[in-house]
């Protein structure tokens, strides 16, 4: 598959986390990824799927912030049994990335959510792509090469519900945008194609880096990676399964945190690493 198709593939995979740190900008990003903290909002009645966008007070909401919100939600059908979607995040991936995510909540599992959206997708005769996040999180979607735009639904398990987060990316420029690894930040020597997409927030950067290794088994890449990293002075958490062929653990140094999650590739021999870090304050 020639690298730009295969990055058109790629970065969803990052894209659901960058969906995922839009908690990080309205609800705190630490609870969110780590489960250090509980997600709560109030409920209010689902729309129909016929309904526009729900409207806060007249007021509360700018024209803009209205057309953001209907840009990420007007692909898809409102989950039944959720709360009302709200705009979440808007172009935070820089000028050259217009992007709009909202977000939603529901009691059902993220499986039932992710199961619902793919059969609408199919429904519409639509090309699915998607990704399984063991039993608390993934994401399904499409990629529309008219316009270049990614079109998504992630969903992570917090708190007791799911929050769903519905996104709309012109993602080309990011597949363009020469994006390189910051240098203190170890990586396999091994890992090719790695792809990164780093963007600042209030008092801190996250950075999301995604790569490719030939091992087959993420247990072993896994082994490798782990003493890399103690090597290089960070500390690394318990290995924890996150479905039939994946393994994750948490990793630490100063005031940077985050998780490397490695799972078998689904079309191609080798593992996938993608690795999220927060970083506060300067690098480690």
């Amino acid at each position: 598959m020639p690298r730009a198709s295969s990055l058109v593939v790629r970065v969803p995979a990052l894209l659901f986390s960058v969906a995922v740190v839009g908690s990080l900008i309205g609800f705190a990003w630490e609870g969110a990824v780590y489960g250090r903290r509980d997600v709560t909002e109030e409920w209010s009645p689902p729309p129909s799927l016929d309904d526009a966008p729900p409207s806060k007070p007249s007021g509360t909401r700018s024209p803009a912030e209205e057309a953001a919100l209907k840009r990420a939600l007007v692909h898809f059908p409102a989950y039944p049994k959720a709360s009302r979607a709200e705009l979440l995040a808007v172009d935070y991936l820089g000028p050259d990335v217009p992007i709009a995510v909202a977000w939603f909540s529901t009691k059902d599992t993220p499986e039932q959510v992710l199961s619902h959206y793919r059969q609408v997708l199919l429904d519409n005769g639509l090309p699915v792509l998607g990704e399984r996040h063991g039993e608390n999180g993934g994401w399904v979607g499409y990629w529309s090469p008219a316009t270049e735009e990614m079109r998504l639904v992630s969903v992570l398990a917090q708190g007791g519900e799911t929050l769903g987060f519905v996104s709309a990316g012109q993602v080309a420029p990011l597949l363009k945008r020469a994006s390189r690894v910051p240098p203190w930040i170890p990586l396999p020597p091994e890992l090719s194609e790695p792809i990164t997409l780093s963007f600042a927030m209030e008092g801190a950067s996250h950075h999301v880096v995604s790569g490719q290794l030939p091992e087959a088994a993420p247990s072993a890449v896994g082994e490798k990676y782990r003493a890399l990293l103690v090597e290089k002075g960070w500390d690394v958490g318990a290995v924890e399964p996150v479905d039939a062929n994946g393994i994750a653990f948490e990793l630490m140094k100063g005031t940077t945190l985050g998780r490397a999650t490695l799972r078998t590739r689904a079309q191609e021999p080798g593992v996938e690493l993608q690795l999220s870090l927060l970083q506060r304050g300067a690098a480690p």
